[in-house]
C-alpha cells in the first residue's frame, strides 16, 4: 500500500512540476529516518512524523522511516499531548529543515514527558500586521503584555497555547526578528500561521518559493499538534502569485497531507484549525475555494476553526459540527489608533476547553477587561437615530441576545441595525485622519442595536448574553445602587 500511496504521489508532483509550483526541475528521492526519544534517549512510539507529503509514526523504539523527496522543505513532529512543545523564545521548534536534501538523512527529535493538559485557553491573535516600527512597537508593548496578563489572571492549572492567524506582518519581512523577539515576554508557545501579507512579494509566480520569509523563521507552512483532548492544525490557505493576485485555497498536497495526519486522531478529539482565511465572509459568501474538499475530509469530527484576513468580526457555521470564528485584526487597522474601522477594539480571540470541548469565547479587546464586550452610547450619537441610544457588540453572532431595561423595567430586546461606530466614524472621517494612514475611512458594522428610551435621562441598562451563558452589562445614567 505505501509503495502505490508514494507512486501516486510521485505521478501527482510531476504535475505539479509542469505548473511552476515547484522550483526544483529535477526530482531526487532519498530515505529519511531517525528517532523521536527524550532526554535519556528512550524511545517515544506512535508519534507522528511528516515531510508535508507522507507521514509516518515512530515504532516501539520511537525510531521512524520514510521515503521523502528533494521538494520537501521540512520534517516535522505532531507533539503529543503529553509531551512539551519544544521551543526557543515561545516559538515552537518542531520541524528541521531539509531544504535541497538530496541524500539519505538523519533527523531526530528529544521530547520531554508532561502530564496531559485538562484545561486549556487558546489564544489565538489575527492580522498584528506590523508594517512600521512604530506598529511594531505598539504589538510589543501593547499587545503581548496583554496576552501574559491575561494568563496571570487564570490559574495555575490552565495551560495556555497561542497561535497567530496569518499575516503577521504587513509587507514587512525585515521585522521579522523583532516579531520573533516579542514573543519571549510570555510564558507560553505560540505557533504561527502564514497569511497573504507574509509571502515574499518580490517573488512572482511560485507559491512554492514566496513562503520562505515565513519558513526561515518558523518552520512548515502546516504542520499539526496535540493538547489535551484536541487536535490542533495550521494550515495555509494562500496561494500565492502576486501580491494582489492570490487565490483563497488550500493546495492539493495539504488536503492529502491532512487526510493522511487525521487518521491517527480519534473521532472524540476535537479538531482546532487556524487558517488565515475563513470559509465564509460575514455576508455568507464563500472565501475558500476548495471548502467542500476540507468539509470532506473533517466529516465526522467536531471542528473549531479560527481565522481572521477579512478584518471583519464573524462566527459562522460551515457545516455540522463545524463553526469558523474569524476575528477582528489585533492591530485594528494599520496601527492607526485603538479600534478598527468599523470600532471594534484592537484585541484577540480567547477560547477555553475542557477535555474535547469548547466551553466559552470571548473577544479580548487589548488593555480592557476581558468583560468588556460592548459600548454603549448616548442618543444623539448616530445621526440616523438621534433619539436611540446605541450599542455597538463587536463579538455579537445569532444565538447572542441583547436586551435592554429603562429606569429599572425591562423593554425587550434592543433592535439590530447596521451603521458606523460614532467613535470610528470621528477618528477615521476625513482626509486628513487618522494621522497614521489619512487614506483609512469608517466602514459599517452590523453589530449595532438601539432602543429609544422615554425619558433620556433614564438610566438604561443593556444586557447581552452571549451562547456560554456569560452575561455583560453596561449602563447610561446609572443611578448609584
Amino acid at each position: 500500500m505505501n509503495s502505490i500511496r508514494y507512486f501516486a504521489l510521485f505521478v501527482f508532483l510531476c504535475g505539479l512540476l509542469t505548473t511552476g509550483l515547484h522550483a526544483q526541475t529535477t526530482l531526487v528521492s532519498f530515505t529519511v529516518s531517525g528517532k523521536v526519544s527524550t532526554p535519556e534517549n528512550t524511545g517515544i512510539a506512535n508519534v507522528v512524523v511528516s515531510d508535508g507529503y507522507q507521514v509516518a509514526t515512530t515504532n516501539a523504539k520511537g525510531e521512524y522511516t520514510m521515503q521523502s523527496m528533494n521538494f520537501a522543505k521540512h520534517i516535522f513532529i505532531s507533539v503529543p499531548a503529553d509531551y512539551d512543545i519544544p521551543h526557543k523564545g515561545n516559538i515552537p521548534r518542531f520541524y528541521k529543515s531539509i531544504k535541497g536534501t538530496t541524500s539519505d538523512i538523519t533527523i531526530n527529535f528529544t521530547l520531554i514527558k508532561k502530564e496531559k493538559d485538562k484545561k486549556l485557553v487558546f489564544v489565538v491573535m489575527a492580522d498584528p500586521q506590523a508594517q512600521i516600527p512604530a506598529d511594531m512597537k505598539r504589538f510589543t508593548a501593547e499587545t503581548i503584555p496583554d496576552i501574559e496578563t491575561l494568563k496571570s489572571s487564570y490559574p495555575d492549572d490552565v495551560t495556555f497555547i497561542g497561535m497567530t492567524a496569518g499575516d503577521l506582518l504587513w509587507d514587512a519581512p525585515k521585522m521579522y526578528p523583532d516579531y520573533a523577539k516579542a514573543f519571549e515576554q510570555l510564558t507560553f508557545p505560540f505557533y504561527q500561521v502564514i497569511g497573504n501579507h507574509d509571502y515574499d512579494q518580490t517573488v512572482k509566480g511560485n507559491d512554492y518559493e514566496s513562503s520562505h520569509n515565513f519558513e526561515s523563521h518558523f518552520g512548515p507552512t502546516y504542520y499539526s499538534f496535540n493538547r489535551g483532548d484536541c487536535h490542533f492544525v495550521a494550515l495555509d490557505n494562500i496561494i500565492y502569485n502576486t501580491r494582489p493576485d492570490y487565490q483563497e485555497e488550500i493546495s492539493r498536497e495539504q488536503l492529502d497531507w491532512l487526510q493522511q495526519d487525521l487518521k491517527y486522531v480519534d473521532k472524540e478529539k476535537l479538531i482546532i484549525i487556524s487558517m488565515h482565511s475563513p470559509a465564509y465572509r460575514r455576508d455568507g459568501k464563500k472565501i475558500l475555494n476548495n471548502t467542500a474538499e476540507l468539509v470532506k475530509i473533517l466529516k465526522g469530527y467536531k471542528v473549531l476553526i479560527v481565522s481572521g484576513h477579512t478584518h471583519r468580526m464573524n462566527k459562522a457555521v460551515v457545516a455540522k459540527d463545524i463553526v469558523d470564528y474569524t476575528l477582528s485584526p489585533t492591530m485594528g487597522n494599520s496601527w492607526a489608533g485603538d479600534f478598527n474601522v468599523d470600532g471594534c477594539p484592537n484585541g484577540y480571540g480567547v477560547f477555553e476547553i475542557k477535555g474535547n470541548q469548547l466551553v466559552n469565547q470571548y473577544y479580548k479587546s487589548t488593555g480592557q477587561s476581558k468583560d468588556y464586550q460592548m459600548k454603549v452610547y448616548p442618543a444623539g450619537s448616530v445621526p440616523e437615530l438621534p433619539k436611540s441610544v446605541v450599542a455597538h457588540v463587536w463579538n455579537y453572532s445569532q444565538d447572542w441576545k441583547v436586551e435592554v431595561y429603562e429606569a429599572g423595567n425591562y423593554k425587550g430586546k434592543m433592535t439590530n441595525t447596521t451603521g458606523y461606530d460614532p467613535d470610528a466614524y470621528d477618528f477615521y472621517l476625513g482626509a486628513q485622519k487618522p494621522a497614521r494612514k489619512p487614506k483609512l475611512e469608517p466602514a459599517k458594522t452590523s453589530n449595532l442595536f438601539y432602543y429609544t428610551p422615554k425619558d433620556n435621562k433614564s438610566e438604561v441598562k443593556v444586557v447581552v448574553t452571549d451562547c456560554f451563558g456569560n452575561t455583560y452589562v453596561e449602563y447610561l445614567n446609572r443611578i448609584s445602587d
